[in-house]
């Protein structure tokens, strides 16, 4: 029988770059990149743009020649679209168990030691090729008897396209797990990173290798105690459980922030930002069952402006709310509190802070006498995120945000790709 204590890690190959090439097969193993919201940076990369040393994060005009003489396909962020992939992947992830752990949009840990698998290479290898199948994103599977040690089996299975796809390191001697991570650079373990790889370089330690050969004792005082639970992990001692999803009680707050396309003075154009910031807090506040007791609002000037501006304002809640109406009313509030039309703004954003379960609710004597309102503000929320789940992420709107037509402060997207598959009018067609 196996272990319980072995994890896998599904990561997503590329992740932006394998969304956009689902609905174009025309571009399987051409150069393709992803720009920032205002297509400024590079934040996302195929193999064939990192083979041409374009670094994540690069500035696009920076590399302007580069990618022109080599063909690059440009791509403006299409975050609806990798949503909805992030979502495909782990309901393709969850008819194999209910043990997730949905660790960013692009990663998931499985717990899989319950499970009756004989061959966990063969069994990592197969599940790559269902999610391949199932949702057209080529992900890489790593299953160790630590989450991570799991997570260097994929940073080895992307190093290697020999390996297919999957690696295994369950019930590995020490000298083969060994060498293994000697192919792994100690700043890609997870929980080093390049803050503390310069100093393990310094004391001789270049590998995941090394990292696992020391004492867990020398380690401590090293890097911590979150360093040595780190090296106990490369040796197999499992010291990080999976979270069955992060608990919503524990995030305090939640921002919507942009830049914009251009720099804008004009009131009503700050108020459709403001507002439409707001509205996707809400959104994700219900999905996240919780509320807000308070709403932040702050504006920005351009970097480099003669005249700096970045007022904020906290406008409390008369309490605790989901509803994207009473939300929206007092971010639209705050921007008051701070507009100024002697500045032009480049950057604006809405923070909900002190947020609670929605059990958590303790309702005022006002709430009390006005409860049947109350829930019948919450059915229209209901509503509200059905219809929009069903025929398009905005399909309705808050009057606040203006027409679609009208978001002019919305940041520069030139080459974004259709919202294939969140949109019924930019569904893929045949022919």
């Amino acid at each position: 029988m196996p272990s319980n204590n072995v994890f896998a890690l599904i990561d997503c190959n590329n992740f932006f770059v394998s969304c956009e090439r689902v609905f174009r097969p025309d571009l399987a193993d051409k150069p393709v990149a992803v720009l920032s919201n205002n297509d400024g940076c590079i934040v996302a990369r195929s193999q064939e743009v990192k083979r041409l040393g374009v670094p994540m994060g690069a500035p696009e005009f920076k590399y302007r020649d580069v990618l022109s003489s080599n063909q690059v396909q440009l791509f403006s962020a299409n975050f609806s679209l990798y949503g909805d992939f992030s979502r495909r992947v782990v309901e393709a992830l969850s008819s194999y168990t209910p043990y997730i752990e949905v660790y960013s949009v692009d990663e998931s840990f499985l717990e899989v030691g319950s499970l009756l698998i004989d061959d966990y290479h063969r069994w990592a290898a197969d599940l790559s090729r269902s999610v391949k199948r199932q949702t057209g994103i080529p992900v890489s599977v790593g299953v160790a008897p630590t989450k991570t040690l799991a997570k260097a089996a994929t940073e080895l299975v992307k190093r290697d396209p020999a390996l297919g796809g999957a690696l295994s390191l369950v019930e590995l001697s020490p000298i083969k797990l060994k060498k293994h991570l000697d192919k792994l650079p100690v700043e890609e373990v997870w929980g080093i990173g390049r803050r503390l790889a310069p100093k393990l370089k310094q004391l001789e330690v270049r590998t995941a290798g090394d990292l696992m050969s020391v004492s867990p004792r020398w380690a401590k005082p090293q890097l911590t105690v979150r360093g040595e639970k780190t090296v106990r992990e490369l040796k197999g001692e499992a010291c990080f459980e999976l979270s069955r999803g992060r608990a919503n009680h524990e995030q305090k707050t939640l921002a919507v922030t942009r830049s914009f396309g251009q720099q804008i003075r004009a009131v009503h154009q700050l108020e459709s930002a403001v507002a439409s910031f707001a509205t996707k807090a809400s959104i994700r506040l219900r999905r996240q069952k919780q509320l807000a007791a308070a709403l932040a609002v702050f504006i920005r000037t351009g970097v480099g402006a003669s005249q700096p501006y970045t007022p904020s304002t906290l406008v409390r809640l008369d309490y605790p709310t989901a509803d994207t109406s009473r939300l929206v009313q007092a971010a639209v509030d705050g921007l008051a509190r701070i507009y100024s039309p002697h500045h032009a703004i480049k950057r604006a954003g809405v923070i909900l802070v002190d947020l609670r379960p929605q059990t958590a609710q303790q309702m005022t004597l006002t709430q009390q006498n006005n409860a049947d309102e109350l829930d019948r503000r919450d059915r229209l929320m209901a509503v509200f995120d059905s219809l929009n789940k069903r025929y398009g992420t905005r399909v309705i709107r808050v009057a606040a945000e203006g027409p679609p037509a009208k978001t002019d402060w919305l940041s520069r997207r030139q080459n974004i790709s259709p919202q294939y598959t969140t949109n019924w009018s930019q569904l893929a067609t045949l022919g």
